[in-house]
């Protein structure tokens, strides 16, 4: 009889553990500080003098819609 409590209990007791360890490790995701964050690096942007739409590029060249060299844009 002793016996076949043992088993039971122990079952009950185990799932508790696991159970409770799940949650500690999900909560345990710590926010970055954003002063540690890399700010991102500002890619320069080409735009047809004429403005076409279509013509903006992170690269220098010739705008798609008229031909003209693509300038560099502040």
């Amino acid at each position: 009889m002793k016996k076949s409590l043992y088993l039971p209990i122990m079952l009950l007791f185990g799932g508790a553990l696991l159970g409770s360890c799940e949650q500690k490790a999900a909560s345990k995701t710590v926010a970055t500080p954003e002063s540690t964050v890399a700010p991102k690096a500002r890619e320069a942007v080409y735009e047809c003098p004429m403005q076409c739409k279509g013509s903006q590029s992170t690269a220098p060249g010739k705008c798609p819609v008229c031909g003209m060299d693509l300038e560099k844009k502040s």
